[in-house]
C-alpha cells in the first residue's frame, strides 16, 4: 500500500483526491511492519502529508515534520527535499507561513543543488506561498524562475499551482487584469491535467470584480461540485464563501447569512484559518449581512448554516433554500 502511495500522489493532486488518498495512507503509516523499507517509509510520508491536508491542517503538519526527520535521518537528498517542500506547504496552510519559509528556503536551495527541475519547481510553489514573507521584488524572481522550471520539464501541475497562486496575490493586490491573465493560464493548464475547484472559486473572485455575478456563480458552483466530490472540506468552504457573499450583493440576506454559516463550518472541519483575501471578503460581507438581518435573525440564519449536511449545502448552492 504504501508503494500504491507514493507511485500515485500526483494523479490523487491532479484530479483532488487527497480524502482518498489520506484515507488509504495514514492507516498504511500505522501498520506493523510500515517502517521496514525507511526510504518508501519517508516517501509514504510525503504522499500522507499532501492528502492530510485536503481534511485538517493538524495531522498534515505532524506528518511533514516526521517526513523531515525521517529524511534527514536517512540522508536522501531527494527525499528531504520533497519532504521541507510538503512540510512548508503544510505550516503556510496552518496559517503559520514564518515556520514553513525556512522549510521552503532549504528545499529551494537542495534542489538548485540537485539541478532537477521538476524537485526544484515543487520547492518554489511551496516557497512561494510564504510570498508576504518574501518581498515583492524576490517574488517576482523566484516565480519566474518556477514558471522556467515547469517549461524545461513540461510540470503542469506545478504550472498550474503557480499560476492559481500568483492570481490570487494579484487579488490581494488589486490588480484584477494581472490575476485574470495568471488565473486564466492556470485554467489552461488545468485542462491537460483535470478538474481543479480552486482555480474555478478563484475565478469566482475575479468575475465578482469584474461585475459578473451569473459568471462568478457558476464559478463558484463548479468550485462545490468538485470539492464535494473529492471530499474537500476546505474548497467546499471557499465556495460556499463565495456564494454567501454573491447572495448578500444582491439583497438576499438570509440566504447570505445561512451560507456564511455553512462556509465557516466546513473550514472548521478542515482545521484550518481563512486565507488573508477571503478573511477581507468575509469580513466586509458579514458587517453587511449583520447589518440588515440584526443580530438575532442573523444569528439564527449563521446557526442554520453550520448545521447543514453535506447535501443541503449543495441544495442550498442550487438555490434550493428553505423559506426563513
Amino acid at each position: 500500500m504504501l508503494r500504491f502511495g507514493v507511485a500515485l500522489r500526483r494523479y490523487w493532486l491532479a484530479r483532488d483526491r487527497l480524502e482518498e488518498a489520506r484515507g488509504l495512507l495514514v492507516p498504511a503509516l500505522r501498520r506493523p511492519g510500515a517502517r521496514a523499507d525507511p526510504g518508501l517509509f519517508g516517501a509514504a510520508l510525503v504522499s500522507a502529508t499532501i492528502a492530510a491536508h485536503a481534511v485538517s491542517s493538524g495531522p498534515a503538519r505532524q506528518l511533514g515534520d516526521q517526513a523531515v526527520e525521517v529524511a534527514r535521518r536517512l540522508g536522501d537528498e531527494r527525499l528531504l527535499i520533497e519532504s521541507l517542500a510538503v512540510s512548508c506547504d503544510a505550516y503556510f496552510f496552518a496559517g503559520e507561513p514564518a515556520k514553513g519559509l525556512p522549510l521552503g528556503q532549504e528545499a529551494v536551495e537542495r534542489a538548485r543543488q540537485l539541478g532537477d527541475d521538476v524537485r526544484l519547481g515543487e520547492s518554489l510553489m511551496a516557497y512561494l506561498l510564504c510570498s508576504d514573507l518574501i518581498g515583492p521584488a524576490r517574488y517576482g524572481q523566484l516565480f519566474a524562475e518556477a514558471i522556467a522550471c515547469t517549461r524545461r520539464s513540461g510540470d503542469q501541475l506545478m504550472s498550474y499551482y503557480l499560476y492559481n497562486d500568483a492570481g490570487l496575490r494579484a487579488l490581494r493586490a488589486g490588480d484584477v487584469p494581472a490575476a485574470r491573465a495568471h488565473l486564466d493560464a492556470a485554467a489552461q493548464a488545468v485542462q491537460v491535467i483535470g478538474e481543479s475547484s480552486l482555480v474555478s472559486v478563484n475565478l469566482g473572485w475575479v468575475l465578482c470584480q469584474e461585475g459578473d455575478p451569473d459568471g462568478a456563480r457558476s464559478m463558484f458552483g463548479a468550485g462545490l461540485r468538485v470539492s464535494r466530490r473529492n471530499g474537500d472540506q476546505a474548497g467546499i468552504a471557499y465556495a460556499s464563501l463565495g456564494l454567501a457573499c454573491l447572495a448578500a450583493d444582491r439583497g438576499d440576506w438570509h440566504q447570505a447569512g445561512v451560507l456564511h454559516g455553512v462556509a465557516q463550518a466546513f473550514l472548521d472541519r478542515a482545521g484550518e484559518p481563512w486565507e488573508e483575501l477571503e478573511a477581507r471578503y468575509r469580513r466586509e460581507s458579514l458587517a453587511d449581512v449583520q447589518a440588515r438581518l440584526g443580530a438575532d435573525q442573523f444569528d439564527r440564519a449563521y446557526a442554520e448554516g453550520m448545521a447543514l449536511s453535506v447535501e443541503e449545502a449543495l441544495d442550498l448552492a442550487r438555490g434550493k433554500l428553505r423559506p426563513p
